[in-house]
């Protein structure tokens, strides 16, 4: 069985051991073209990354190959499975990330957002604690999964404008935390947008 137990609950597998698809690989050599496009890689550079892109098969294999092309929160691949924390002022976690098992979200007197839509779960249910001291978290999720909010409020507001998934086997958000003069609410696009296969976990070898 992969992954480690921590007070009895399975953690998810290191996210540079799971499998990379054709979908990561493309976001990579989608930089890469640019990069050479422009001038930043020459012909030679290029190749040798790309050849290193088509034989990766692990995301971990896909870090670093952009590292000195784009800042970290603009990598085509994010890895970091730190807490996202707003502290007078604003941060912001998206794009193709892996969502451990359990995340923590914080803001005080700023904006905190994790978007989920195009996220990898390292489990079908996965856990948020997200707390707002004066500020706001907004969580981004895909239309189909399904979203339980718990937690407590003072003089706050914790809502979930998330329609319930028609998928059987839906994953599950699971949210709690506190909210102190401060707002935390779940949001899911209008437009339908299923969570697909391609954002479940996959296969450790």
């Amino acid at each position: 069985m992969s992954g480690s137990t921590v007070d009895g609950v399975i953690e998810g597998p290191s996210p540079e051991r799971l499998r990379a698809s054709d979908a990561d690989r493309e976001r990579v050599l989608a930089v890469l073209r640019e990069a050479a496009a422009d001038g930043r890689l020459d012909l030679e550079e290029f190749q040798e990354r790309s050849d290193r892109v088509h034989a990766a098969r692990r995301l971990g294999d896909l870090v670093g190959i952009t590292a000195d092309l784009l800042p970290p929160d603009a990598q085509p691949l994010r890895l970091d499975q730190g807490p996202v924390s707003a502290l007078f002022g604003s941060e912001r976690r998206a794009g193709r990330w892996v969502v451990p098992v359990r995340q923590f979200v914080f803001s005080l007197f700023g904006t905190a957002e994790v978007d989920l839509r195009d996220a990898l779960l390292s489990r079908d249910r996965v856990a948020v604690t997200a707390s707002a001291l004066f500020g706001r978290v907004v969580i981004r999720v895909p239309e189909g999964m399904e979203v339980r909010l718990r937690g407590r409020s003072f003089l706050g507001r914790r809502s979930a404008a998330v329609r319930p998934s028609p998928l059987r086997d839906a994953p599950v958000l699971e949210v709690d935390g506190f909210s102190l003069f401060g707002s935390v609410r779940v949001t899911a696009p209008r437009q339908r947008r299923l969570l697909g296969r391609g954002r479940r976990p996959r296969a450790i070898e």
